[in-house]
């Protein structure tokens, strides 16, 4: 797959349910500033630590579209000095809150989010976002959910993981289903979206016969 997939996202909606509207301004003016300057993954991830009270690993890659979060927190870590603590996310997944401020203390321990979207998937060989939305519908555990759409002969974006699989590191997914047999190969493709502005290039993955 070599040509560029379109996301024409009509509606993304992701909250903390007891977000505070200064959070909301905040953010607000986080995916302005991207667009504007057309961020890749890095400045995106900058711009957000750097004008948010606070950001949650389980937030940043629905808030910023990235795919490599953790990667990009790492490269970060020492330029920006961020201070850090577990929390618990929708009840069951942990992770970690990260702040330039040195005092945490106020920052609450877990987290509930919501997402609701209605995304447009333009892709050159005619694969459109219904047969995502079918397996998502259909299954419940994101893993599942993947490993049906690589089962099916859909080539997945980590984008499509994360719209619509919930996936967040969809790489891991896919190391633990090649663990249990199955086959499957990975390249990249070019992707744009109307949230960020930007194209840039993602991974894909397919199934292969066995």
């Amino acid at each position: 797959m070599t040509e560029r997939i379109d996301y024409q996202i009509e509606k993304y909606s992701f909250m903390e349910v007891a977000e505070t509207p200064r959070l909301t301004h905040q953010w607000q003016e986080v995916l302005e500033e991207c667009r504007q300057v057309q961020a890749g993954a890095e400045e995106r991830l900058r711009i957000a630590l750097l004008n948010v009270d606070y950001v949650t690993s389980f937030e940043l890659p629905f808030r910023l579209l990235l795919t490599r979060a953790p990667q990009l927190i790492a490269g970060l870590r020492d330029e920006l000095q961020l201070s850090q603590k577990n929390v618990t996310f929708n009840g069951k997944r942990f992770g970690c809150v990260y702040s330039l401020n040195t005092s945490l203390s106020d920052i609450p321990d877990e987290f509930q989010y919501r997402l609701s979207t209605r995304i447009r998937r333009v892709d050159p060989t005619g694969t459109m976002a219904t047969p995502f939305q079918q397996i998502a519908k259909d299954v419940k555990v994101p893993r599942e959910r993947l490993r049906l759409a690589l089962e099916s002969g859909l080539q997945v974006t980590a984008l499509d993981a994360l719209f619509w699989f919930g996936i967040q590191r969809v790489a891991a997914d896919v190391q633990r289903l090649r663990k249990t047999g199955m086959r499957i190969a990975t390249s990249e493709t070019s992707v744009f979206d109307n949230i960020t502005g930007t194209t840039r290039r993602v991974p894909v993955y397919r199934g292969e016969a066995g």
